[in-house]
């Protein structure tokens, strides 16, 4: 399943913290999915409160899907697309970049990438229209309030543009090609939500 959308540099600024981040390989080779529950929901940890009662998470005018806020593998990996698809959708402004550091937990990568979006904004810089493909690598794996996904994503070549209209060539770049990505997660019971701790684009 792919999800495409435009306006990007979230992958592009994760990439170049490669260094602070697990390897991809070990993210992606995460293939088996958990074996389905016999018992119906109770009120164990496991089960989240209904759609209707859970508070939105995300901006108002992109707010997380239900669908990304189950502790399944199913909802890892549409947690893990929301919040690609949320960088990317701070970056058609900038806008304001606080709502990836608030779905996130001590993600070196996520607060670079944070910082750099703010840094632009700052600066009154524009991005030039660009695309992104997501798609999960297979099911994510489960291991108590921990997840890892495994997907493939690229970007387009992406301009940087001033307030003037002037090209930022230092903050714009190349098509990214085909990259094997990777993230980690941990649960927040309490916002019934993931989080991400440990992104790696690439």
């Amino acid at each position: 399943m792919i999800a495409d959308g435009g306006g990007r540099r979230m992958g592009r600024a994760a990439r170049t913290a490669a260094a602070l981040v697990v390897a991809t390989a070990a993210l992606a080779g995460c293939s088996e999915a958990e074996p389905a529950s016999e018992t119906l929901p109770s009120t164990s940890a496991q089960a989240a409160p209904t759609t209707e009662a859970l508070p939105p998470l995300g901006p108002a005018d992109f707010p997380m899907p239900p669908e990304a806020r189950q502790k399944t593998p199913a909802g890892a990996v549409e947690f893990t697309r929301y919040y690609m698809a949320l960088g990317n959708h701070i970056a058609t402004g900038p806008l304001d970049p606080e709502p990836l550091l608030e779905l996130s937990n001590g993600c070196n990568t996520c607060q670079m990438v944070v910082d750099s979006y703010a840094a632009d904004r700052t600066a009154g810089y524009m991005y030039g229209p660009s695309t992104y493909t997501f798609a999960e690598s297979g099911p994510a794996m489960i291991e108590g309030d921990t997840a890892a996904v495994g997907f493939i994503y690229a970007e387009s070549a992406l301009t940087v543009y001033r307030p003037n209209g002037e090209v930022v060539q230092e903050r714009s770049a190349a098509a990214t090609g085909t990259l094997q990505s990777g993230a980690q997660l941990t649960w927040d019971a309490e916002r019934v939500t993931w989080l991400v701790q440990i992104l790696t684009v690439g």
